[in-house]
């Protein structure tokens, strides 16, 4: 599912709808990176990926959280909208 913060231009890639509730709900722009030999890592020069870092970094948490309406009309309130 596609997310979007009022006044924002970027829209957020998640995994469903309910997400907007859930406490692993983490916005923000993924940078892709690659290994290098010495053991570091590089930016790819790719452009960086709106979505959830949580997924993103780590997977969705198994079991997912469960869904809280009051998370939901806050982050609602902040201006974040299913696309």
């Amino acid at each position: 599912m596609v997310f979007r913060r009022k006044g924002d231009k970027a829209h957020y890639n998640f995994l469903d709808k309910t997400c907007l509730g859930r406490s692993c709900w983490a916005a923000g722009m993924y940078q892709h990176r690659s290994p290098m030999s010495c053991g570091g890592s590089r930016n790819t020069g790719s452009p960086d990926s709106p979505c959830c870092l949580s997924r993103a970094y780590r997977g969705c948490p198994i079991p997912l959280p469960d869904f809280q309406p009051d998370l939901a009309r806050e982050r609602a309130k902040d201006g974040w909208r299913l696309v």
